[in-house]
Order: structure tokens, then C-alpha cells, then sequence
């Protein structure tokens, strides 16, 4: 008889399962949010001052002028209605935020941050407790001076005991080495760049590069290509987003290039989560002592001033600095498919799953490793 058919052969073994993938590298920020070890801005000696005083000080600021009622003319109406209104649970705060040695007279202070960050929230939160401890003392404004040419903190000045608070995007000359303190303001990316957007900040034609200006009819005829475009505006998208990042490590670098660093970086939705917080935090980074920063009354009128700012952006505009304020519906309406759009650069992607984190910066992570 014929033998046996051979057994059928064996089927393979199935393939290993795929290893997990690697967990996240944990973000550690590039230096501490609010650094326990970092020395506290102290008082600089010498006779006290006034704003008007500070006379290369660009003259729209406020504290140029002297306030009504021996305050700060730095204080907006709301605020000045506010402690009105409130005196009696504000009595203790302010008597500790005037006691010699609490607030850093003399202190220069750099609030900083990328387009669109919640950087005017973060100016005006360091604005109003500078303008309770300075009082009349207290100079404040966009675009931000070398606080130095100003007298500023300058032993031996008479305006050595007058302080500063000033808003920017980038560290300029002498800022980024010359204030005491640097703050920086930081925000989910789809809002900063949808904010942009919905300014109409959107598919300009970029002229970096080009010998002549481009015509009107050349910026419009880009503007309509992209818009009808999905592709060309995922690319806009993604190349907003590392402008934003390019903003953001720019600062950094610069601070760190003169030996500084950056005291505490906020995060714009924590206003909203757990206000207190970056209130206490900023003014504590300032150098303000425990016992006016860590009091319930001034810390609820930082509060709600931040709170009527976000609803009433239009007044004292020129105290404030304040512009317009974007909602759900109208980034619903013209954002909804810029998340995905961003996240396609890895890039991009890594800053936005960290709420942009400077640590998620792969652009500063860059520069950093550069050779000095």
C-alpha cells in the first residue's frame, strides 16, 4: 500500500505582539515655574519717587501723570471702585502691602509672551499689584525699556526707587539682561493661531526674502488660493503654529543669554481653573512678601479685575492695554478644523499635547543644544 500522506507542516507561530510604545518624555520645565531658590527682589535704597519723574519714560504710559487721592494713576476706574467698594476687606492687604520691605520698590518688570497668549491678562495682573505697592511710584506700559536708561532701579538715581511694569513680545535690547523680573504668558496653540485667524492675520504673503514689496493684487490672489485650499491652509496652519514656538524660544534664549531666567510662565487657562493661583504666583515672583501676596482681599481684587477685563475689554484701554476678546462660538465657526491641521507637523504637535510648555519646544530645545 502506498504510505501515508505527510503530516500538513506546522503553521508558524504568530508574530509577537508589537512592544508598547515608549512612554512620553516627562516634561520638566526648562527652569522652575516659580523657583523656591531664586532670590526675592528686595527694595532698592534711596528716596522715594514719583512716576512723573521718569521723564524717558514714553509719555502714554501710565504714572506719568500723578493719580487723584495720592494713588497710582495706573489704578482703572473699575479697580479704584473696586477698593472703594471693598475697603474694609481690603484694609489688611493694604496695610501689609505698605509696610517697608514688602513691595520691591525699584523692581523692573518684563511681562512677556507669544501672539495672542493671555500676555495683557499676565500684564495687568503684575500691573495692578505693582500699583498697590509702588503707588504713585509705579511707571507701566506697552513696549518695554531698558529699565536701566530709565533711572530704574539704578542705585544712586533719584529715580532708583520707581518701578516698572511693561508688556512685550520680544526681549529687547537691555530688557532681557536688565529687568529684575521676566514673566512669560503661554496658551493652548489652536487658540493662539486661531485667534489670528479670526484677526484676519491669515494667509499674508510672507515678504521675508523678497527684494520688492509684493502688489495688493499679488497679496490677494494668495490669500484667495489659501483659504479655498484645505492643503495650502493646513500649511499656513502648521507654519503659524512654529512662528508662535519661534516667538516663545527667542525669549527664552535671550533671558538665559544674559544669565536670567524666566520666574514664572502661566499658562492662560488656569485663570479660569484655578485663578488664585497665577495671581498669588506672579505677584510672589515679583518679590511681594507673603503677607500682602498670600492676603484673601487683594487676591480677590486681582481676581476680579481679570474677570472685567475679559467682559468689559474696552475700558480704560489705554491702563489696560486690552483688545478684543474671542468666544467659543466664533472659533466653532472658523476653527474647527485647525487642530487637525496643526497637529500634522510633529513639531507642532509635541508643543500643542503640552499646552506649549517651553520644555515641549522642539524650535528652543534646538537652540539650546547649539554651542555657545
Amino acid at each position: 500500500p502506498p504510505p501515508p500522506p505527510p503530516p500538513p507542516p506546522t503553521p508558524p507561530p504568530p508574530p509577537p505582539p508589537p512592544p508598547p510604545p515608549p512612554p512620553p518624555p516627562q516634561l520638566q520645565t526648562l527652569w522652575p515655574a516659580a523657583p523656591q531658590d531664586a532670590p526675592r527682589p528686595t527694595p532698592v535704597p534711596g528716596a522715594d519717587c514719583v512716576g512723573s519723574m521718569v521723564h524717558a519714560a514714553p509719555g502714554e504710559w501710565c504714572g506719568k501723570k500723578k493719580g487723584a487721592g495720592g494713588r497710582s494713576s495706573c489704578l482703572s476706574q473699575y479697580e479704584l471702585n473696586y477698593m472703594e467698594d471693598h475697603a474694609s476687606e481690603l484694609e489688611k492687604g493694604l496695610a501689609a502691602i505698605a509696610v517697608p520691605g514688602c513691595f520691591p520698590h525699584g523692581v523692573s518688570v518684563a511681562t512677556m509672551g507669544y501672539f495672542r497668549t493671555g500676555s495683557t491678562l499676565l500684564y495687568n495682573v503684575a500691573r495692578l499689584w505693582a500699583a498697590l505697592g509702588a503707588g504713585q511710584g509705579l511707571v507701566s506700559g506697552f513696549g518695554c525699556r531698558d529699565p536701566v536708561a530709565l533711572g530704574i532701579g539704578v542705585e544712586g538715581t533719584s529715580t532708583a526707587r520707581c518701578s516698572l511694569v511693561c508688556k512685550d513680545h520680544e526681549a529687547k535690547s537691555g530688557v532681557a539682561g536688565r529687568s529684575t523680573v521676566m514673566l512669560m504668558s503661554r496658551r493652548d496653540p489652536y487658540e493662539s493661531v486661531c485667534s489670528r485667524k479670526l484677526m484676519d492675520i491669515w494667509c499674508r504673503l510672507r515678504q521675508k526674502g523678497r527684494k520688492t514689496q509684493a502688489s495688493k493684487e499679488e497679496k490677494a490672489e494668495l490669500h484667495a488660493k489659501c483659504v479655498a485650499d484645505p492643503a495650502l491652509e493646513a500649511m499656513e496652519a502648521q507654519t503659524q503654529c512654529k512662528e508662535l514656538m519661534e516667538m516663545q524660544a527667542n525669549i527664552y534664549m535671550q533671558r538665559q543669554a544674559k544669565g536670567q531666567t524666566i520666574a514664572y510662565d502661566v499658562l492662560l487657562s488656569d485663570y479660569g481653573t484655578s485663578p488664585k493661583e497665577p495671581v498669588r504666583e506672579v505677584a510672589k515672583a515679583m518679590g511681594v512678601c507673603p503677607e500682602a501676596y498670600n492676603d484673601p482681599g487683594l487676591i480677590n481684587l486681582v481676581v476680579s479685575m481679570g474677570q472685567h477685563l475679559h467682559a468689559k475689554p474696552d475700558q480704560d484701554m489705554g491702563i489696560t492695554q486690552m483688545h478684543d476678546v474671542h468666544t467659543d462660538k466664533q472659533r466653532n465657526a472658523k476653527c474647527l478644523a485647525l487642530p487637525e491641521m496643526m497637529r500634522g507637523d510633529p513639531q507642532c504637535a509635541e508643543w500643542m499635547a503640552a499646552n506649549a510648555s517651553a520644555a515641549a519646544n522642539s524650535i528652543l530645545r534646538g537652540l539650546l543644544a547649539k554651542p555657545s
